[in-house]
This record gives structure tokens, C-alpha cells and sequence, in this order.
């Protein structure tokens, strides 16, 4: 006689221990190695009931992409939400501290763009909270970056806020981030209000295009290639000479 399937009781899981993150994260991929999603999820959701940041990220993420579940944008914003209200409680080279801000830059986005699913419209405020918040507090990269798109697509763009937008994607693109570095190089080659360095700017939008996802590829390879076929032949050379420091081949 086979015995039968008992279903998953995580409070018995984790009984009689402190329940920790790695305690959690190692039953999660225990359970996803032997193909049990509804296990791992429901691991997570224990510990998220529980107040750990790092699993209500994680199911935010999860929902967010389809990861082991159905894609569901609403579910994804309550969890990162969970996240993001505390983020005045945690310290700086925590775990949390990256979960809070990540959560903050993925509310931001859905703030930005409406989560229909949830009943939520685009609100540029709230999404420009989010996006301060976690590029002046956490400096986050990603924010930084979100922050100076609102800067330059939402404005006026007169010379303060392209001088804002021009000091976040610095800080965003020195901190490695290939849409920073493509859009600062941008602003650098067009000069409009930024002292214009053409074989600089084109150099940088160059080292973007050679590092950027898939999902970049497009606008960056686009910036790009107007930039080159409206810089001379001497910024040309010069510029894939630099690109090529840039890329650490020289």
C-alpha cells in the first residue's frame, strides 16, 4: 500500500529553531531540486508571513518573472511593497539593505508604468519617490539610472535637472551600470548643457553598446550609431581607441 502524500506543514519544518534565512532558502532549493515548487513557494511564504525580507523579495522576484509560478504582477507588488515599508529599520551592509532597495527600484517601475492587475495607474510621484528614495539613501545604481530618465523625459529638460540627471547616471554608471554609462555618454556627445566631448561621450556609448543586455541593445546600439555617423573621422578613431581602454584591451 502506498502511504499518502502529506501536505507541506512548514510550521512543523521549521519547529522548536529560529527561523533563518538560510534555513529557509536551503528547504527552498531542497524542494525545487525534487521538482516540489508548491514546497519551495510555500517555505517562502512561511517566512514571509514571518517577516523576513529576504524571502518577500524573492517572492516578489518569483511572481515578478514567472519563476516557479505564474507571472502576476499584483502579487508581485504586495511583496516588494512588504519590503520597501521598512526600509527605515535596515542598516547599511545587510542583506535587507539590498533587498529594500531593489524592492524600492521594482515599485518604482510599477509605479511608473500602472499594475493594472492590482488596480494601480501610473503615478510619476509615487515612482519618483521610490526611485529618490532608494538613489539618494541606498545608492542604487538602478535608481539612479530610473531617476535620471524621469529627469530627462518628464522635465523640460532645462539646465538643473539635465545637471541631475547628468550626476546620477556618474554615480550610477561608475557603479557599473551599462544604461548609465550609454546615457551619460549620450548627454556628454550631444553637449547641450554638459561641456561636449565627443570622442568621450562616443567612447562610453561604444563601451555600453559592447556590455549591454539584450534588452538594452536596441536603444543603446541606437544612441550609438547616430552618435558615430555624426562624429568626425578623427573622433571616430579616436573614439574606438577609447573605447577600447575603456574595455581593458589596451
Amino acid at each position: 500500500m502506498v502511504a499518502p502524500a502529506h501536505a507541506f506543514d512548514p510550521a512543523k519544518v521549521f519547529e522548536g529553531e529560529k527561523l533563518s534565512w538560510k534555513k529557509v532558502f536551503s528547504v527552498f532549493k531542497s524542494a525545487r531540486k525534487e521538482g516540489n515548487e508548491e514546497e519551495a513557494v510555500g517555505a517562502l511564504k512561511f517566512a514571509a508571513e514571518q517577516g523576513s525580507h529576504a524571502a518577500q523579495w524573492k517572492l516578489g522576484r518569483m511572481y515578478q518573472t514567472g519563476d516557479g509560478v505564474e507571472k502576476d504582477p499584483a502579487a508581485a507588488f504586495v511583496f516588494f511593497k512588504q519590503v520597501a515599508d521598512g526600509y527605515s529599520d535596515v542598516r547599511p551592509g545587510t542583506p535587507d539593505w539590498q533587498f529594500t532597495a531593489d524592492s524600492m527600484v521594482a515599485l518604482g517601475r510599477y509605479y511608473r508604468d500602472g499594475v493594472p492587475e492590482a488596480g494601480i495607474r501610473p503615478n510619476t510621484d509615487e515612482a519618483q519617490v521610490m526611485f529618490t528614495t532608494a538613489a539618494t539613501y541606498f545608492d542604487h545604481p538602478a535608481a539612479q539610472f530610473e531617476l535620471a530618465r524621469m529627469y530627462l523625459d518628464d522635465g523640460d529638460n532645462e539646465r538643473m535637472e539635465v545637471l541631475q540627471a547628468a550626476r546620477m547616471l556618474k554615480s550610477a554608471s561608475d557603479a557599473g551600470h551599462v544604461g548609465a554609462e550609454a546615457l551619460l555618454g549620450h548627454l556628454i556627445f550631444e553637449g547641450e548643457f554638459l561641456r561636449r566631448d565627443a570622442v568621450r561621450g562616443l567612447a562610453m556609448m561604444m563601451d555600453a553598446l559592447r556590455r549591454a543586455s539584450a534588452a538594452d541593445h536596441k536603444w543603446i546600439s541606437a544612441y550609438q550609431e547616430e552618435a558615430f555617423a555624426l562624429a568626425s573621422e578623427d573622433e571616430r578613431r579616436a573614439a574606438i581607441a577609447a573605447a577600447k581602454v575603456l574595455a581593458g584591451d589596451q
